[in-house]
């Protein structure tokens, strides 16, 4: 639900105005093959990660036992997960309108998102889908079914092949200043799991960066006015 909701609101409430840019690069690697590749890769290779991530609730239907301490750690940890992904699915959301906003007004957009969660880790909504799933999976090893784990697992390891696709791409395809930016954030930010380790200094408020712009652009008159101060100065000395 919260991936269809991102997607149809990213999409300003229209269907398939753009496909993935993942399957796009697939079928332009392939182009021979992928009607076939796209089948296995794209329909039939999702069927085993959804039944393995919903194998939990088998357990949890059928297994006849009270509630105990690790089903409410499990429904603690659910809501948190489903918490950060909303939170960081809105602060990206933001993100993204603002920067809209200052393209219309012709103003320099902001570079990166290093605010709110996004300052503790790169992909907070992903470490909040993983968290809820991996606790959805603590219900199942609450009552000693652990192996149920299996469908979190692979979809870890799934997402994790994705991040890595997806910061490749934009540092492929960013500008120099913008990937440096980024590659000094993969350096100081935790991938997954928000860490207040995180070294990253806290990015300026659109405020901040608003006074930024306008101190850059004050400096850069001053410099000139100095610039033509001094060479009238020099022209006075030598006229003397």
């Amino acid at each position: 639900a919260r991936l269809t909701h991102s997607y149809f609101r990213r999409e300003d409430w229209k269907f398939g105005q753009r496909e993935d840019w993942r399957y796009t690069k697939m079928a332009m690697d392939m182009p021979r093959s992928w009607w076939i590749v796209s089948f296995f890769a794209v329909g039939v290779a999702q069927q085993p990660m959804l039944i393995g991530l919903t194998l939990p609730s088998y357990t949890v239907h059928f297994v006849d036992a009270p509630l105990g301490w690790p089903d409410m750690l499990a429904a603690v940890c659910a809501a948190a997960g489903l918490l950060t992904a909303w939170v960081s699915d809105n602060q990206l959301r933001a993100f993204m309108l603002e920067n809209e906003r200052l393209a219309s007004e012709g103003l320099p957009r902001m570079q990166l998102l290093q605010s709110g969660l996004w300052r503790y880790s790169r992909h907070p909504n992903y470490f909040g889908e993983q968290l809820f799933w991996w606790s959805f999976a603590l219900f199942a090893a609450g009552l000693g079914q652990w192996y149920m784990a299996g469908g979190a697992l692979f979809n870890s390891l799934v997402l994790a092949s994705v991040t890595v696709m997806t910061e490749t791409k934009m540092l492929r395809n960013w500008s120099t200043e913008r990937a440096a930016l980024y590659r000094e954030y993969i350096h100081t930010t935790s991938p997954s799991y928000p860490s207040p380790a995180s070294l990253g200094p806290a990015a300026p408020t659109n405020a901040e960066s608003q006074a930024q712009r306008s101190e850059t652009g004050l400096s850069s008159i001053k410099a000139v006015e100095s610039g033509v101060s001094g060479k009238k100065e020099m022209a006075n000395v030598q006229y003397m």
